[in-house]
């Protein structure tokens, strides 16, 4: 017996292939096949590289020549040399590729990046113009290029090859124009006609050619009926197949979250799928439905997540860009290959002759369709149509059309196949290679490429705030201690910012010359006066303005969307307001189409109505016979109703028996037990109806279901009257008594009716829930627009520098904001539950969206490796995934739980149980004053429901002008509205704390309930909870502070860019100065922000004055508070980022972060992870406030027993002891050495001996 490993046998007729056995047979099919395609997938490879080669030197270059028209050109010597050497010629197969297999890979992909890309509301706009132009255009331009073809031709056409070949020429692929349009600044919705022209052209052209196709190549043809059925069929299925997969496609991404692989695959897999089904299966146009999938995802793409919609836009446009790459190159091979040898003689004047035809084809076109292409969409200039007509470059799809002519095996080759191929592949080059690089400056010519003066005052403001950000970045960094010493020369050069739309020297000095400005000189002194704008500047300044304003808005709209704050429906339909403003020079977004989000449409109303008409809900009273209250009990039993529905079904069964009776011979005998049936079924009817009367008496004629019952009761014994008595007299087989007994046995059908009564409770319901979602989602628009409104008034001054006009756009902003909070106030009042349940919604995304960037952050710093943040992450979408399917209402909460969500009340029983013993529920009636403008300070309000305005005479806001004026008089200003209140917000701190006046008047909107705490038991408050930590009037200062110092640092340039939500969480880390301690403050490192709340300071340096509220720059490093003004002086510090707040307080020192770790510290490292996890937010258990080490020491040496003043006092002063407190005060940190005593102990779970530290 061996031991050793047998040796294999080798078999010598199997080859052995990428660790396969295969036989000699199959290895060397396996060879030639990869022989034959792997030089064409590395050539494929190779025309990537240099397409991105190409696109790189155009863009370094800055050669002025389309991307495609080179590709052409390289196309064309690349298909030259592969004829000469055969060498390269197996590089080149790729050119004998099955044209439909080339339209079947490249065509979907570029149809549907198309149309996925474009704008919707633009193009919804054009659709009619894109429409005339596709389908009678190409029509009219296929006939007349069947003209010129059979006139000038001599190659003997009939009318189906000259149709044919007119269809090819008529499809237009201006890809290399439409870039062009959009590069050089033209009007977009210009190249939106030219692009939605070509989409649909070329699916139309591609529908004619087969129909002609098929005509020429069929020797029965087809009748004109069948070529209308055949393209009807053809037009309009395309289009249908698309939309039902596009809302297919639509309802899938609708269920997938931020998922980018899953929905790229399923946008992928559905272009495909029904370009490919389309065309085989259902034999419709496939380009056709490609181009609706695509319009439909893209007239809802808010159904793709919004972290994945950008991502998946860059997905398709790389596809796009492959797919032209290697379409051009194959197209200049193809034409090199087998058109540029083939042209013999007199080729090149049909050529040339048929190159100038189509394009007067095409203006001719064009100039016939202008008087309705002017008066639709858009409109259309003259110089748009001559763009338009120079822009019909043929491309891709003609040029595969034709190659399917030229391997067409019915065609006769040599006067109709290689002629078309190469008339259309000499007409695709002419086109790519002079009209497409002429086109720039055919734009320029017309004047199309122009930059307006107001487009132009836009790009300076913008070039001005870059230069500011620029030197501010620049002063800083020169301060830095790395970067002190570099070249800044350099990077002053490097850094500069050139105006793109700069000037040549001569047209500044036309536009200097042709700047006629009134009243730039004074007519006393001859004094030149500052320069004025002419009315069409500053009408063209404020359009501009708008526009940027508008794009900003929406911009705004679409962050909120991204951040979960807006549904998918309310962004659409705050982006439609914007793009149809955008349609109208000088117009704001219109409010009134805003507020009809929130209308209830009037089908709904009216069905509820009819609902409870019909159900005639009326109360019923209990009989006081005992017989009639079983009666009673009987009928409202659930049992009971049963019961009769189950008879309704079995009489439908006897109905459907009864009418086989009278239509089956065998049957005739077994009438007698149907029409027995129905007497019985009527009988239990009337007796259901007794029941019902005897209980229910007059109140039973009041329910619509009862009134049906007695018909279908009267009906029923006339059906039994004639079903006994008519054949008795007249006989069975009477046909007119066959007649009679079919109409009344049909007629049994209304009982079925009947089984609607239990359906309406459910169809109440189901109307009652779409008005609870059409309210929510108008009350997701109006609180989106407002948001987007307090965004963009921030931008306004960046967006135009002239004041007037930035004043007339914060005006309109105001007013319009205003006016939507007051609707929503009103819609809050009517409808709670409502509003509840969007802002619960919303506070719920905020939050996730915060642990969803903390864990970012986290992942970023390395402290979390990557797979636990993947699990954090998935956990927190699947959160906001559930989101989107919360309930439109809430049940509302009692009036006393909003007393637990007040900040200054949180957390605190004892003073929560105070406020509610003293508050006072006060109901107050509609345009009641709450508080009086003036008034002292009176205690608190806090609004349990409804809505009040804010008014004042002395803060600007929108102006409220007093009415019943006499015609003529002058319009006189009662007061400024400044803003709405609802419920949940509070009235009164800031009064409470500095005894100032009112400073608004408050007046009720709607009627309104608050809780009011006067201010005596306030002040008694303030005092009784003095010594808890941190005290109730530090807790009041500081909510108030953070609501001041939103508002102050939004001004900030720091926080430009910043939403209010933003600085609010930046403000959870401030914390209060005491002024109380010292009256000097020292700005120092960590701290990020200081705000002067209340009160008075100087610089003491300076000696330049604070006035609260205010910002304090940085370069104030030392403030002296003024506290014998009195006005007690009130800080805001805004700690660092990177630091920790300095000024902490006993409170926190027990409650907060070191009382968390001292807590932990008692226990082994397993049981204090375990306790780390489960640890509550600081924000649900206390806020953290500030602690000062300095005065901590100080506090707790004082505090030391059996220690005497002086004592502390020489501790205090000692040299050491001083020089040590100024270090800690320098680093903000207490120093291990004089807070760490080492003590061993056990672990207060398992007992587990472990040393830990301690504090001070």
């Amino acid at each position: 017996m061996s031991t050793g490993h047998h040796s294999p046998t080798i078999d010598p007729n199997i080859t052995v292939i990428n660790g396969s056995q295969l036989p000699h047979s199959d290895a060397a099919k396996y060879h030639k096949v990869m022989e034959h395609h792997a030089p064409i997938i590395f050539f494929l490879f190779c025309c990537c590289a240099i397409g991105a080669l190409v696109r790189q030197v155009i863009h370094g270059l800055r050669i002025r020549l389309p991307y495609t028209v080179v590709l052409l050109v390289l196309g064309v010597l690349f298909g030259l040399l592969s004829g000469r050497y055969e060498s390269v010629h197996i590089y080149a197969r790729v050119v004998e590729t099955d044209p439909h297999l080339l339209l079947v890979i490249f065509l979907p992909v570029l149809i549907f990046e198309s149309a996925f890309g474009m704008e919707f509301h633009t193009f919804l706009k054009t659709v009619i113009q894109v429409l005339l132009l596709a389908i009678p255009g190409l029509a009219m331009a296929s006939f007349f290029t069947c003209l010129l073809a059979r006139y000038l031709f001599t190659y003997d056409w009939d009318w189906n090859i000259g149709m044919m070949f007119g269809s090819i020429l008529s499809a237009t692929d201006p890809v290399a124009v439409v870039a062009l349009l959009r590069d050089l600044g033209a009007s977009k919705q210009l190249a939106m006609v030219v692009e939605g022209e070509s989409l649909l052209n070329d699916g139309a052209a591609i529908v004619f050619f087969n129909v002609f196709l098929k005509l020429a190549v069929s020797e029965q043809g087809m009748s004109g009926g069948d070529i209308v059925v055949t393209f009807i069929q053809v037009a309009l299925g395309g289009p249908l197949w698309g939309f039902f997969m596009g809302k297919l496609t639509l309802f899938w991404l609708s269920r997938v979250f931020n998922d980018a692989m899953v929905e790229i695959t399923i946008t992928l897999a559905s272009t495909y799928l029904t370009y490919y089904i389309g065309e085989e299966f259902l034999k419709v146009s496939g380009v056709l439905a490609t181009v609706v999938l695509g319009v439909t995802i893209n007239a809802e793409k808010t159904m793709i997540s919004p972290e994945v919609e950008k991502f998946l836009h860059r997905f398709w446009e790389t596809l796009a860009y492959i797919a032209n790459t290697l379409i051009f190159i194959i197209v200049g091979m193809v034409i090199a290959e087998k058109a540029i040898f083939e042209i013999h003689g007199t080729d090149w004047f049909y050529m040339f002759s048929l190159y100038f035809g189509i394009f007067v084809i095409r203006g001719v076109v064009i100039f016939v369709l202008s008087p309705i292409l002017r008066k639709t969409g858009y409109g259309l200039s003259w110089k748009e149509g001559i763009v338009m007509t120079w822009g019909g470059l043929r491309g891709a799809v003609g040029l595969a059309l034709a190659l399917q002519v030229a391997h067409h095996d019915e065609i006769d080759q040599e006067t109709v196949g290689i002629r078309v191929l190469v008339h259309v592949s000499g007409i695709v080059f002419l086109t790519l290679l002079v009209n497409a690089t002429t086109s720039s400056s055919l734009l320029r010519l017309l004047g199309m490429s122009d930059i307006s003066p107001a487009k132009r005052m836009s790009m300076a403001n913008s070039l001005r705030y870059l230069e500011n950000m620029r030197e501010k970045t620049l002063n800083m960094l020169q301060t830095d201690r790395f970067l002190a010493d570099a070249e800044w020369d350099s990077v002053e050069k490097e850094t500069e910012i050139i105006d793109p739309y700069k000037t040549t020297e001569e047209e500044a000095q036309i536009d200097e010359s042709l700047d006629i400005r009134p009243n730039s000189i004074c007519p006393e002194c001859d004094c030149k006066l500052p320069a004025q704008h002419t009315r069409k500047e500053l009408r063209d300044m404020t359009n501009e303005a708008i526009l940027r304003m508008l794009k900003a808005e929406k911009m705004s709209y679409w962050r909120q969307f991204e951040q979960g704050m807006l549904s998918r429906e309310a962004v659409r339909k705050l982006q439609d307001c914007t793009d149809v403003s955008a349609d109208k020079k000088g117009k704001f977004i219109d409010v009134d189409e805003i507020k009809k989000s929130w209308e209830i449409p009037m089908i709904y109303e009216k069905m509820k109505k009819y609902i409870t008409k019909v159900t005639g809900e009326t109360v019923i009273p209990k009989p006081k016979s005992a017989f009639l209250r079983k009666l009673y009990h009987l009928t409202h039993h659930q049992a009971f109703y049963v019961t009769i529905y189950i008879i309704i079904v079995l009489d439908m069964v006897n109905l459907s028996f009864a009418i086989v009776v009278e239509y089956v011979d065998g049957w005739h005998d077994k009438k007698y037990i149907f029409r027995s049936l129905n007497v019985l079924f009527v009988g239990l009817y009337i007796i259901e109806a007794v029941i019902k009367i005897v209980v229910q008496k007059k109140i039973y004629f009041k329910n619509c279901f009862h009134i049906l019952c007695l018909v279908i009761i009267f009906v029923g014994m006339v059906d039994i009257f004639q079903s006994y008595i008519l054949p008795a007299i007249y006989g069975e087989e009477h046909s007119v008594i066959h007649y009679v007994a079919v109409v009344f046995t049909l007629l049994r059908v209304v009982r079925l009716l009947r089984l609607l009564e239990p359906l309406m409770p459910v169809f109440m319901r189901l109307i009652n829930y779409l008005m609870s979602k059409q309210l929510s989602y108008g009350y997701d628009v109006g609180r989106g627009y407002v948001a987007g409104e307090e965004e963009v008034i921030k931008l306004i001054d960046h967006m135009v520098d002239q004041k007037d006009i930035a004043r007339t756009l914060k005006q309109a902003s105001d007013n319009g904001r205003l006016d939507v909070i007051r609707c929503l106030g009103m819609l809050t009042k009517q409808h709670p539950d409502i509003a509840l349940s969007i802002k619960t919604r919303q506070a719920i995304r905020s939050v996730l969206n915060n642990l969803r960037d903390g864990i970012h952050e986290l992942l970023m710093d390395g402290i979390l490796e990557e797979a636990e943040g993947h699990k954090l992450e998935k956990m927190v979408e699947e959160k906001m995934k559930r989101l989107l399917n919360a309930a439109p209402s809430l049940p509302l909460p009692p009036p006393d739980k909003m007393l637990n969500h007040v900040f200054w009340l949180r957390n605190d029983p004892k003073l929560i149980s105070y406020i509610k013993e003293k508050a006072k529920l006060i109901t107050y009636n509609y345009e009641d004053v709450i508080i009086h403008e003036g008034d002292p300070p009176g205690g608190i309000y806090i609004i349990v429901s409804g809505m009040v305005r804010l008014e004042s005479t002395s803060q600007p806001g929108k102006p409220i002008i007093l009415e019943d004026k006499p015609s003529g008089s002058e319009l006189h200003v009662k007061a400024n509205l400044i803003d709405f209140l609802t419920a949940g917000n509070v009235l009164g701190e800031m009064g409470l704390l500095t005894k100032r006046p009112r400073s608004a008047t408050v007046t009720c909107e709607t009627a309104v309930q608050v809780l009011v705490i006067s201010q005596d038991d306030m002040e008694t408050a303030l005092k009784e909870f003095n010594d808890s930590e941190p005290s109730l009037e530090y807790r009041l200062w500081h909510v108030c502070a953070n609501r001041i110092a939103t508002s102050v640092l939004m001004k900030q340039p720091s926080y430009q860019g910043w939403t209010k939500e933003k600085i609010k969480l930046r403000l959870e880390n401030s914390y209060l100065f005491d002024a109380e301690e010292s009256d000097v403050f020292t700005v120092d490192a960590t701290m990020s922000d200081v705000v002067l709340v209340n009160g008075y300071a100087e610089n003491a340096f300076t000696k330049d004055q604070f006035t609260g509220p205010c910002y304090i720059p940085w370069s104030v490093l030392k403030l002296q508070l003024q506290t014998d003004k009195g006005v007690k002086p009130v800080l805001l510090i805004v700690p660092a980022e990177v630091g920790q707040p300095t000024h902490k307080s006993a409170h926190e020192a027990r409650h907060g972060h070191g009382a968390f770790v001292n807590s932990i510290s008692q226990l082994c490292l397993k049981h204090a992870s375990t306790h780390r996890k489960n640890i509550m937010s600081k924000w649900k258990v206390n806020r953290r406030y500030s602690f000062n080490p300095i005065a901590s020491i100080r506090k707790r040496i004082k505090s030391m027993p059996n220690v005497d003043e002086k004592t502390q006092h020489d501790f205090m002063n000692n040299r050491s002891v001083s020089l040590r407190m100024r270090d800690i005060e320098e680093e903000k940190v207490i120093p291990e050495e004089t807070s760490i005593i080492v003590d061993e102990h056990n672990c207060n779970e398992c007992n587990e001996h472990r040393q830990d530290s301690n504090g001070l």
